[in-house]
């Protein structure tokens, strides 16, 4: 028994083990991208090798590459993300170029080995020319920056087939943009359903790597013809920091102009930037005649059928269910329910059919089910089986019609009793002779003929305050359900709104690591602690970069947000305060420390009360 219970152990651990190897050893891949492709001889470029789906290598080579000087590198970063329970891991090498020539010069594939095996990445060309003006140089290439697209998964369709259209947000990787405002395609003539939530991944585009933001719907055309689909557009804001001439562009110059600009806030500008995608014209053709089963009722796409019933023995008159169940890849909401095939129209009697929708899949096509419960009631006890169900349909991936017929059901019909007509009155034996009805029953007169006799019987119950309590609690658990899904949906969504509502939160626990850090004898990573956790928590509440939370921009930004003049004041000069301990040698005392971290506390209390 033993050695059986270690075999299974053994087994169970070859399989994990395997899952695990097979999970995370498939789809490696190495990718080669620049931050762009076309550059002055005064600009610097950003070479970042990227391994999909493992961190457990050596670093790539470097490729060869003519024209260009190393400044600095490798910058490592290292990211994983787990997406619908699927888990992909990346580590990233980025290097700093500075071009010595003009001309067209190709970055050549770099390799990577991992378990036995080599990988290379794509040649990368890119195209370096004169210094711009002043002028020129002010102005970004906002074609390659931010782009959008406007696609369908096909250019010709037929009527009610299902169409996919996709909208794609392309946008250069880690390139700050905010206040993003969608305006989606007018799809006039058109069924449309959403498809599955947002995409977010990266891909490369001419060497460059993009943040791509996908949105999906799934179209059926209602009409046929040549149906267009309008122009999408997106508005955002673009922000880019303006880099100064540098006059020394050795790599010894590691702490160039452009660091402290960075670091400081310097020379940032916005772009309003607005994109339109083309226009998309869709053929629809008119589903054919030619071969049109009789019971078709305009159900397209690819569907099965399923029928069942609870009973097969049933009396005469009483009534039978039949639970007919439509499953698929189409719109299934507008199909129609089977056709019963009746031999004789006096064997059942029908009555409509109850449907209930539900849709399985959203992801990347609509995929559902419809479940129609019909009640026949069989008339004949000579009856033996139910009617034969139909139900036709187009195929538009066969160009062709399709029937599926199920065969009927036996079941067994047995004579119910028969119903006697109820008597109310006796007519007189010779109808020639007009004499008066007599009135022979009153079973079916109502209990309480005297209406004055009906008295308030005072139920006073209802009134119960305890009572009234305990109705009301269902109401107050709805209301508070959907108030509490309505936060939860816009948390989701409305990036701002998330930001400020957690930078509260956040704050308290970066102070918190703050004064474990006090403890220790190390002023300088004390002061950086707290300067980062007061920029977080100004960048949050500004929905801003944490670059953008420092400086002179900060008091413009509170001031945007209405903020008392002596609480932009107080912050200001803290953060200047915490900027000078941090870059000078006065690191301060620790009784000086426990005053700043309790400063940062009062200044955060007193914006939450100003912002909230």
């Amino acid at each position: 028994m033993k050695r059986f219970v270690t075999i299974s152990i053994f087994i169970m651990i070859v399989i994990i083990v395997g899952y695990r190897e097979k999970t995370f050893a498939e789809d490696i891949r190495l990718s080669a991208a620049v931050d762009r492709n076309i550059l002055t001889i005064n600009d610097q470029l950003q070479l970042t090798l990227t391994i999909h789906g493992t961190q457990d290598t050596l670093p790539p080579s470097f490729p060869n590459i003519d024209g260009f000087t190393l400044l600095y590198g490798p910058k490592i970063s290292a990211e994983t993300r787990i997406v619908n329970n699927n888990v992909s891991v990346s580590k990233g090498y980025t290097y700093v170029l500075q071009p010595h020539a003009n001309g067209k010069f190709t970055i050549g594939p770099s390799t990577v080995e991992y378990k036995g095996k080599t990988y290379s990445s794509q040649p990368v060309t890119v195209e370096v020319t004169h210094a711009k003006t002043t002028t020129e140089a002010q102005q970004p290439d906002l074609d390659k920056l931010i782009f959008v697209e406007l696609s369908t998964d096909k250019n010709e369709a037929y009527l009610y087939e299902q169409v996919i259209l996709s909208f794609k947000f392309y946008f250069q990787k880690r390139l700050p943009i905010s206040d993003i405002d969608y305006v989606p395609p007018a799809t006039k003539n058109f069924m449309e359903e959403k498809l599955g939530d947002q995409r977010q991944y990266e891909e490369v585009r001419d060497g460059i790597m993009y943040n791509v933001l996908e949105l999906r719907s799934a179209l059926f055309p209602i009409v046929s013809g040549d149906l267009a689909i309008s122009q999408a557009t997106i508005k955002c804001n673009l922000i880019l920091q303006q880099r100064r001439n540098r006059q020394n562009t050795s790599s010894d110059n590691f702490f160039d102009d452009s660091f402290f600009d960075d670091f400081f806030n310097r020379g940032q500008k916005i772009y309003p930037v607005e994109k339109t995608t083309r226009s998309i014209v869709l053929k629809v053709k008119p589903l054919p005649e030619q071969g049109k089963p009789k019971y078709f009722r305009g159900a397209v796409g690819t569907f099965n059928m399923e029928v069942s019933t609870k009973s097969q023995q049933v009396k005469t008159g009483d009534p039978l269910t039949l639970s007919m169940s439509l499953y698929g890849e189409g719109n299934i909401q507008t199909i129609s329910e089977p056709v019963l095939v009746l031999n004789n129209e006096n064997d059942f009697k029908l009555y409509p059919a109850e449907a209930v929708t539900q849709i399985t899949n959203r992801e990347e096509t609509i995929r559902g089910r419809k479940v129609f419960d019909k009640v026949i009631e069989p008339q004949k006890a000579t009856l033996k089986s139910t009617p034969a169900i139909v139900f036709s349909f187009f195929d538009p991936g066969e160009g062709q019609y399709k029937t599926i017929t199920k065969e009927p059901i036996p079941i067994v019909v047995e004579s119910g009793e028969q119903e006697m007509p109820i008597q109310l009155t006796q007519s007189p034996v010779n109808m020639a002779s007009k004499q008066q009805a007599q009135l022979i029953t009153q079973d079916i007169l109502p209990i309480m003929a005297n209406l004055s006799s009906l008295r308030n019987q005072r139920d006073t119950i209802f009134k119960n305050p305890i009572l009234l309590a305990c109705l009301s609690i269902p109401a107050i658990t709805v209301l508070a359900s959907f108030f509490i899904t309505q936060q939860k949906k816009r948390l989701q969504t409305d990036v701002e709104y998330a930001r400020k509502r957690r930078a509260h939160g956040a704050a308290k626990k970066k102070l918190a690591f703050v004064k474990s850090v006090l403890s220790g004898d190390s002023p300088a990573e004390f002061y950086n602690s707290l300067s980062r956790a007061m920029a977080d928590y100004l960048a949050d509440k500004c929905n801003v970069s944490a670059a953008s939370a420092t400086g002179d921009s900060i008091s413009h930004l509170l001031r945007h947000q209405e903020v008392n003049e002596d609480i932009i004041a107080e912050i200001t000069h803290f953060i200047n305060d915490l900027d000078y301990r941090r870059f000078s040698k006065d690191a301060g005392t620790g009784e000086e420390m426990r005053h700043s971290l309790d400063l940062a506390e009062q200044l955060i209390a007193k914006l939450e009360r100003q912002l909230s």
